[in-house]
């Protein structure tokens, strides 16, 4: 059962608290026994699938009361045995609405986010041909290598020297390293942009490397294809990027802003853990990152996080 409290505390709020707050002004979807599910509530599911089209709000519809209903029949039962009153879900249930009230701020912080200008899009559209004048699509072989650092400027050496993926795979057998070997075909937006800006530089059967903890990871080059795109094409979800970063860097203003206005004393073994100004600095940064929500791009098929840019842009499609 402790498993399943964190992945349905948010659904509980919606199937519970909600509707006790809104049951004279909401529509009833369904009786459920004493208790009832509100279109309201249905409404609240779906707006967590913002890719649904038209033709599928009907069924999705019917697929969240479902799943509403169940989830008020389990919490009728859950009444009934008051395991509302058991320790560890009142913890996880004050805990949950911590974090919707948390969400809710930081949502409305964001959309105070000024949209990027006209000729702000067209500079980044310029500075960026890799993902737009000389779009290519890209099939690539990947090796990922686990090995010490020391070893790496020599094995490194040995690598190039063999060129092909084949006699690569030889030295690494030989020297009885542990690798993993991939294959990928996909488009510039789909690459992180450090491995991109190599990809847009290399010629087929190019090979390039790149260290990183905890080896070396090696780019094979097998074909590119050009596949531009013009600047009306991508105006779009260029401006959803920037709007969604400028959300982002929003957000972690303020939160960088609270905590430094704020006093934050850690206790017991967390005193030694996070000592002086540095540490709480550091600490707000993945605070930051974990309580922003998820903003869907312009053709919501992807979301763009606090790293969209050293990840890769996947919402420029």
């Amino acid at each position: 059962m402790t498993a399943l409290v964190p992945a349905c505390c948010a659904l509980a709020l919606i199937a519970c608290g909600e509707r006790r707050a809104d049951t004279s002004t909401s529509q009833v979807a369904a009786q459920v026994g004493q208790g009832e599910v509100s279109i309201h509530q249905v409404n609240l599911v779906l707006q967590r699938q913002p890719d649904l089209r038209p033709e599928q709000v009907e069924a999705a519809s019917r697929a969240a009361l479902e799943r509403l209903v169940q989830l008020e029949l389990a919490v009728q039962k859950a009444n009934e045995a008051k395991i509302d009153r058991e320790p560890q879900v009142v913890q996880a249930l004050d805990f949950a609405r911590r974090e919707v009230l948390a969400r809710a701020y930081i949502d409305r912080l964001a959309e105070t986010a000024a949209k990027p200008t006209a000729q702000e899009i067209e500079r980044f559209y310029e500075e960026r041909p890799a993902l737009f004048k000389t779009r290519r699509i890209y099939s690539v072989q990947e090796l990922g290598i686990v090995a010490p650092s020391e070893r790496l400027p020599a094995l490194q050496a040995k690598l190039a020297a063999a060129r092909t993926v084949p006699a690569m795979l030889a030295e690494l057998n030989a020297g009885g390293l542990n690798y993993t070997l991939a294959s990928a075909t996909k488009p510039a937006e789909d690459w992180a942009l450090p491995v991109l800006d190599r990809l847009a530089g290399m010629s087929e059967g190019q090979v390039e490397f790149l260290p990183q903890p905890p080896g070396l990871r090696v780019l094979v080059l097998t074909s590119s294809t050009p596949a531009p795109r013009k600047l009306e094409e991508a105006r779009l979800p260029i401006e959803q990027f920037l709007l969604n970063e400028r959300k982002q860097q929003k957000v972690d203003t303020e939160l960088k802003a609270m905590r430094g206005t704020t006093p934050v004393k850690y206790l017991g073994k967390f005193a030694q853990a996070a000592p002086g100004e540095a540490a709480a600095g550091a600490a707000a940064g993945p605070a930051s990152a974990t309580l922003a929500p998820p903003v869907a791009t312009g053709n919501g098929k992807a979301e763009l996080e606090a790293e969209a840019r050293s990840k890769g842009i996947q919402g420029l499609r």
